[in-house]
């Protein structure tokens, strides 16, 4: 089975909001943020019949997928030409084989993008694939999602998923092209229905809690106004998405979404799923006046208790007057 979407888990949306799985497989794939369901592939015509390589076996429906992830992964073990690089976005770009079973065609879709992480060059290119791939109404959302969480992985030099790349670092202005771009995906209103929304989320968390360097100030900016629908009581998003939202808000804008992470952490009445991301994140955004009511939720909310006690923890680290 392929795998799922970056983590980028964070302690702060609290055990069992959001947790993506990493390793589909041993090996040289790196670890993969989220993984999405698998969605059935929609048909879409090539737009240019790749070039003949050594590495034709992969579109071989003959072969086992298994035995062509391993001859890829042994062709590629060392070096990988410029003519096979194309070759390689080319089958990103296109429709899987005829015959391919989609989730083993997203497993090796997985590995595709591991070696061309691993061998590119080129970070233009390597953006500009990347994110039209996110772009593409054509592409299933298990795809869209692998794109975001390479893309963060390669921003993200620093992260707990960063591995051995021959890619330059990104120039901020190529990384504000691709920061823009995510969180313009992130508002899509039709991909809320997916993880995508929440896998970007994660990975701005992520830039800004790693301290990669990477400046997406203008990305959260820009989301700041969907961040506030999606924590209003009124708003009309899904919850997941919402879930996602109440833990990336804590920590991408902490003093100005206080306000609003207070009012569903303190709701007596309010869905568990919610008051989760949102007491763990007054551990990052709270303040010494929270102490009080975290602590009477710790004592008084058996499903509660452990994220109003990590909590206090948290943020009586950050305000030791307040003990």
């Amino acid at each position: 089975m392929f795998r799922k979407a970056m983590p980028y888990l964070l302690p702060a949306l609290v055990g069992g909001a959001a947790v993506f799985a990493w390793n589909h497989q041993k090996g040289t794939a790196p670890p993969v943020i989220s993984e999405a369901p698998p969605p059935r592939m929609r048909t879409q015509a090539p737009r240019s019949a790749p070039q003949p390589t050594r590495l034709d076996f992969l579109t071989d429906t003959g072969l086992p997928y298994q035995a062509r992830i391993t001859r890829f992964r042994n062709t590629l073990a060392t070096e990988c030409s410029e003519p096979e690089i194309r070759f390689l976005y080319q089958l990103l770009e296109n429709s899987p084989p005829t015959g391919e079973l989609p989730e083993h065609w997203y497993v090796i879709t997985n590995d595709i993008m591991t070696a061309i992480l691993a061998h590119e060059t080129d970070p233009r290119r390597f953006s500009g694939i990347l994110t039209g791939l996110l772009n593409s109404p054509h592409q299933p959302e298990v795809i869209r999602d692998y794109a975001v969480q390479y893309l963060a992985t390669w921003l993200n030099p620093r992260s707990a998923q960063a591995h051995h790349t021959s890619l330059p670092t990104a120039s901020p202005d190529i990384a504000g092209q691709v920061l823009e771009s995510l969180a313009a995906a992130a508002t899509d209103p039709s991909l809320e229905q997916t993880s995508i929304p929440g896998t970007i989320l994660m990975m701005l968390v992520d830039l800004k809690r790693s301290g990669s360097g990477v400046d997406c100030s203008q990305a959260v900016a820009t989301l700041k106004p969907w961040l506030t629908q999606a924590l209003r009581d009124d708003s009309p998003l899904g919850n997941p998405i919402r879930v996602s939202a109440v833990g990336a808000a804590g920590i991408l804008a902490p003093e100005e979404f206080r306000p609003l992470i207070r009012n569903i952490a303190y709701q007596e009445n309010g869905g568990s799923s919610l008051r989760l991301p949102a007491i763990a994140a007054l551990g990052h955004a709270g303040e010494a006046e929270d102490l009080p009511k975290l602590r009477k939720i710790a004592t008084s909310s058996p499903e509660l208790t452990y994220a109003a006690q990590d909590a206090v923890i948290a943020l009586s680290s950050r305000q030791p007057a307040a003990n």
